[in-house]
């Protein structure tokens, strides 16, 4: 007998739609920018019409602000899977595995993070749209970090002046997306993992662990 098989529900097919439509936007994001992307042309991307897009998202800038939930959801979804596999790690371990995580998927993910770092630029000139959400993009990150830093502390092995905390890890978000932007304009500069590992030094020089852990 033939084996029967369930119809896809309209609510699976609009999911996936909808996803394809963030992959496209994303892409298009990474290559022209928010500014040079049309709808039309992320409909065109996702093999569908702008008007589907439209009817689906309502706007671009509710587009953008799903390619931004979905970059972050993956961005925190990898931290907390993370910080699970970290608990018998030492507080300095936990934020070097942390730091080499977010370069290596700047490596394997070269697409949404060079869409992201392309937002973040246009954020600079004058689209209100934009820099709201990059801000919060900016603060996740920074408490991302300073999570790290509150657990080092409250182990002794962080030498972080009180009431310095931001400031650092306003530091180490710098220290990682110069390494990011660097890595995306010149992949065959420097191989990962000298990059991961001297990344790793300075990270542990700015909060006082030293550099030969």
């Amino acid at each position: 007998m033939p084996v029967k098989t369930t119809p896809r529900r309209n609510s699976e097919r609009r999911e996936e739609s909808s996803q394809r439509i963030i992959e496209a936007a994303i892409t298009l994001f990474a290559e022209k920018g928010y500014q040079r992307t049309t709808l039309i042309q992320i409909g065109e991307r996702a093999g569908c019409t702008g008007t589907l897009v439209s009817n689906r998202f309502g706007n671009k800038e509710r587009v953008l602000r799903a390619v931004l939930a979905t970059i972050l959801n993956r961005f925190q979804g990898q931290t907390l899977s993370e910080r699970g596999a970290n608990e018998d790690l030492s507080a300095t371990e936990q934020l070097s595995r942390f730091v080499a995580l977010y370069l290596k998927d700047v490596v394997e993910q070269q697409t949404r993070i060079r869409a992201l770092y392309v937002l973040m630029g246009e954020s600079l000139g004058g689209l209100p749209q934009i820099a709201e959400e990059i801000q919060r993009v900016d603060e996740l990150f920074r408490a991302e970090v300073e999570a790290y830093l509150q657990i080092g502390v409250d182990a002794g092995e962080f030498e972080i002046p009180k009431g310095q905390q931001l400031i650092t890890s306003t530091l180490i978000v710098g220290l990682l997306r110069g390494v990011a932007t660097q890595v995306l304009n010149a992949p065959n500069l420097l191989s990962l993992d000298e990059l991961v590992e001297n990344t790793q030094v300075a990270v542990k020089r700015m909060i006082g662990a030293g550099s030969s852990k």
